[in-house]
């Protein structure tokens, strides 16, 4: 048989990170999230590549629709796709409801859904985790005024107690308007999951048009993903326009720096800025100590080796 064609590795090379996450993809699917192809296809070649492809038929199953590698068994995720939308939807019901409180304060620009609330795949022990966007000089005064009502009602991940919460807040990732160039982000020269995050968020609020230069300052994305283009604000998350409430004054950002730095786990303050996973200064808060990232590219890369023989 004949090497693979580009746009066939690509759609192959597609497929093999999403069965890391037990993710089964339509045709539109693996066209949007092509991975790493020299150009930028349509989706009438990726279609035409699935359905006459004799190589991809020796690699790829597929089952009501989805597309999965031919021994994985991510098929039989179908229906717990479906299952883990529907806890999706209600989360977003709850995010869009909280969404009117986050629009009185005055710096926040930009909410995002991110992580597996991006991608419609929840459980019920899922986080609505969510990346924030504020005015600079207001990163900590923004958190601070964000996660005080849902530490006080109980909403907040209860990590390290035996506590169960419902669908908690998870605010652990903030940005200043000036620090959404996040290539500095990256685990290592080629961060996939870094790639794809930025690409799957979700706008919740977004106010002077800030969540589109996001994407347009992280141009080293479009080289991995060239079909995913940014998501937009979409009716079902728009709510009506609130008053924003003056609470926040530059005055008293460094006392809202000293109350939260006090207030740090160990696991936070140990590795704060030690690497890409905690980050802690003026223009970025990034809380992720359990991040996975370099798990899931070997992960990746397993798969591929496996597969592609």
């Amino acid at each position: 048989m004949s090497q693979p064609t580009d746009l066939e590795l690509s759609i192959f090379r597609t497929l093999c990170w999403f069965s890391v996450f037990h993710y089964p993809l339509t045709t539109f699917e693996i066209w949007k999230w092509l991975l790493r192809p020299v150009r930028s296809y349509d989706l009438f070649e990726v279609t035409q590549s699935i359905t006459n492809s004799g190589w991809l038929k020796e690699k790829l199953n597929q089952k009501d629709g989805f597309w999965t590698l031919r021994y994985d068994p991510n098929l039989s995720m179908i229906e717990e796709r479906h299952k883990r939308f529907l806890n999706a939807i209600v989360k977003y019901r709850k995010l869009s409801r909280a969404s009117y409180f986050f629009q009185l304060l005055p710096s926040l620009k930009t909410v995002a859904s991110a992580n597996t609330l991006a991608w419609w795949h929840t459980t019920n022990e899922s986080d609505i985790d969510l990346y924030i966007m504020t005015d600079p000089n207001r990163i900590w005064s923004t958190r601070f005024f964000l996660v005080l009502p849902f530490a006080v009602c109980g909403n907040r991940p209860k990590r390290f107690e035996n506590v169960k919460v419902n669908d908690p807040f998870c605010f652990s990732f903030f940005t200043t308007t000036e620090a959404i160039q996040m290539e500095s982000l990256k685990c290592a020269q080629e961060d996939l999951y870094l790639a794809y995050w930025i690409k799957s968020l979700v706008p919740i609020i977004d106010r002077s048009d800030f969540f589109s230069q996001l994407s347009s300052v992280n141009r080293w994305v479009d080289v991995v993903l060239p079909n995913a283009h940014p998501r937009l604000l979409h009716p079902y998350h728009c709510q009506h326009k609130l008053f924003s409430i003056p609470i926040q004054w530059s005055l008293f950002e460094s006392l809202f720096r000293f109350i939260q730095r006090r207030h740090f786990p160990s696991s936070i303050a140990e590795l704060a800025n030690k690497d890409s996973r905690v980050v802690v200064s003026d223009q970025i808060l990034k809380f992720h100590n359990s991040d996975r990232r370099d798990q899931f590219m070997d992960e990746f890369k397993k798969i591929y080796e496996r597969e592609i023989n």
